[in-house]
């Protein structure tokens, strides 16, 4: 599907130097300043990247946003094509995690299996970052790395992130809709919690903040 950028707004192409483009300008408390944060990481590339950032940014912070809900799915299929072009693997994994939240059941858990493919390998890409002769480096455990990885994404925060957090949070939202299944999978993580064979639960215990626990 085609649009004239002439008529449409959205396809328009956000001034400025591609080469200074922003990259993963993080959390902001301020959900303006947030939106306004972001815009530089799309200098060079159409209007409905920022847009639809923008109806991901309010549904981070209220998922039942309605009005946003809305925007959101019909700015997805309306400019899929312009959006696949364009956003790096950073805003995809992004827009799959706000459909994790916001879809249904289906939608929710097939997003959530991109969502932890994408970030599962994040993580083993972390790990050789903060691994030392085969085994966790303390020291490099506890650097807050912001390291590029791929596809616009950086390094897993270890200390101060929310990835790991958040990525297990979705989860377990989703497994939540079949009882049986939310029975199996808070049972299995009953018994791995303790685990010393399990080096999620080594990495999680060293933050400082939200992921103190892999199984949640």
């Amino acid at each position: 599907m085609k649009f004239d950028t002439m008529t449409d707004p959205l396809l328009e192409i956000i001034p400025g130097d591609e080469n200074y483009r922003t990259r993963n300008t993080g959390r902001k408390i301020n959900i303006d300043h947030a939106i306004r944060a972001t815009r530089s990481e799309f200098l060079g590339k159409p209007e409905i990247c920022h847009a639809i950032v923008t109806n991901i940014i309010h549904l981070r912070r209220n998922s039942g946003d309605l009005a946003n809900q809305e925007q959101f799915w019909t700015r997805l299929l309306k400019y899929e094509s312009t959006l696949l072009e364009h956003m790096d693997v950073r805003w995809l994994l992004s827009i799959c995690d706000t459909i994790v939240d916001i879809g249904n059941h289906v939608q929710s858990a097939v997003a959530m299996n991109i969502v932890q493919c994408i970030n599962r390998c994040n993580l083993d890409t972390t790990l050789l970052a903060i691994v030392k002769d085969g085994r966790l480096d303390e020291n490099r455990l506890n650097v807050p790395y912001t390291m590029p990885t791929w596809g616009g994404m950086i390094a897993v925060n270890i200390p101060s992130g929310d990835m790991i957090f958040n990525m297990q949070t979705r989860l377990d939202k989703v497994i939540n809709v079949d009882s049986q299944l939310e029975r199996i999978w808070n049972r299995i993580k009953d018994l791995s919690r303790e685990e010393d064979g399990v080096i999620m639960n080594h990495i999680c215990a060293a933050s400082q903040e939200y992921e103190r626990k892999f199984f949640l």
